[in-house]
């Protein structure tokens, strides 16, 4: 099925779902960059090459509900969601997207599917971790998340997380503070950025969470999980936790870093979105056109029928730039 995403619009108090695999969770960031009136062309044109299932957490990259009537966007994405891109990219949007309230679905698809009264039991499966003895982290894996452990002494020492254990590990409960500390703690090397963090006071039972990666249901599960512990959630607030060790851990996001990912998007936008006039321009014969449009080849039919000119293009691109 490849990269799976749910798109959701809601117009007149009705909600319309639609589902697309093939890679579509690596073209969230730039096709909804374009904002409203171009989206609304697209969306409205989708027709019979798109779905109308719902998928669940495990298969669902992305996901954006418009809501057209109270002028809601609600948006996450496992691809394109490294810290400073998604920054970026939410910072973005608010200039192709002015008027409109701009959120993160911190939950992943339940988020979409309670938003529009959906029971959102079904979106989440496959939570429990592979149990192994200990913190398999090892020196060359790349950091994934960070977990913070306060000691009796005090002292509040570092952990990593590699990708194939990230969010599993939170589900372990208690349990956790045992296991991640009987590895090894996050070398002075590490320079990763991670997408979420984990702060733990065993002592105080007392927990923090920020992250960008879906929690498929774990705050709603976390009394059950983390019987006797509270929990703090702190968004995308990375600095909650990077104040135990500002030195290694990423507390802001510079401003020129944001600048570098705003053009980015902009490219992405110029050169992924498919306008016809431009494909003609590359020496591409309308008859070849016509036949990838036929079979919807990436999806060209939804671009091509969204009616964007190239003008309109270099716009929203520079929009996104800032500029």
């Amino acid at each position: 099925m490849g990269s799976c995403v749910n798109y959701v619009l809601v117009r007149d108090g009705e909600h319309t779902v639609y589902s697309q695999g093939g890679g579509a969770g690596h073209g969230i960031d730039y096709i909804f960059a374009a904002g409203p009136e171009v989206i609304l062309r697209f969306l409205d044109n989708l027709g019979d090459s798109a779905g109308r299932e719902w998928f669940d957490d495990i298969y669902c990259e992305g996901g954006v509900l418009v809501d057209v009537d109270r002028r809601v966007l609600l948006l996450f994405n496992t691809v394109y969601n490294q810290v400073v891109y998604r920054a970026a990219m939410l910072e973005a949007y608010a200039a192709t997207w002015p008027g409109w309230e701009i959120r993160w679905a911190y939950d992943g698809i339940a988020d979409l599917m309670v938003y529009v009264g959906v029971d959102p039991a079904g979106a989440h499966r496959d939570r429990e971790p592979k149990r192994t003895e200990r913190n398999e982290f090892g020196p060359d894996d790349r950091v994934a998340a960070v977990v913070t452990v306060r000691g009796a002494d005090g002292r509040v020492r570092l952990y990593g997380l590699n990708p194939d254990m990230a969010w599993r590990r939170w589900f372990m409960g208690p349990d956790l503070v045992e296991w991640v500390c009987a590895g090894p703690e996050l070398p002075e090397s590490a320079e990763d950025m991670p997408t979420a963090g984990l702060d733990l006071d065993p002592a105080a039972r007392r927990a923090g969470l920020w992250t960008v990666q879906p929690l498929r249901g774990l705050r709603q599960r976390w009394a059950e999980l983390w019987p006797g512990w509270t929990l703090e959630f702190w968004g995308d607030d990375m600095a909650r936790q990077a104040v135990h060790d500002p030195d290694r851990l990423y507390d802001s996001i510079r401003p020129s870093s944001i600048a570098r990912d705003r053009e980015e998007l902009a490219k992405r936008l110029r050169t992924c979105w498919s306008v016809r006039s431009t494909i003609l321009a590359r020496g591409t014969s309308a008859e070849e056109l016509q036949s990838w449009y036929d079979m919807n080849f990436g999806l060209i039919r939804n671009y091509l029928d969204a009616d964007v000119s190239a003008q309109e293009l270099e716009r929203l691109a520079g929009l996104l730039r800032g500029a």
